[in-house]
């Protein structure tokens, strides 16, 4: 069984954030033909993201 895309776009967007479609439009939709694919489940996905460490890292807040 593989991802269908809504639910495949809601993964996406939960792991860049909601604006990932609108900023990077041309690299989403190749993720997004890939991972329908190769990908049984959010949760799988979220682990390839993981270890190919693409989230952007935003530095705590100095105090």
């Amino acid at each position: 069984m593989s991802l269908d895309n809504d639910t495949a776009t809601r993964a996406i967007e939960a792991y860049f954030g909601s604006s990932v479609f609108s900023e990077e439009p041309t690299w989403c939709s190749v993720l997004l033909d890939e991972v329908t694919t190769a990908f049984d489940s959010p949760d799988d996905l979220h682990t390839a993201l993981d270890l190919m460490n693409l989230r952007v890292e935003v530095p705590a807040p100095s105090a």
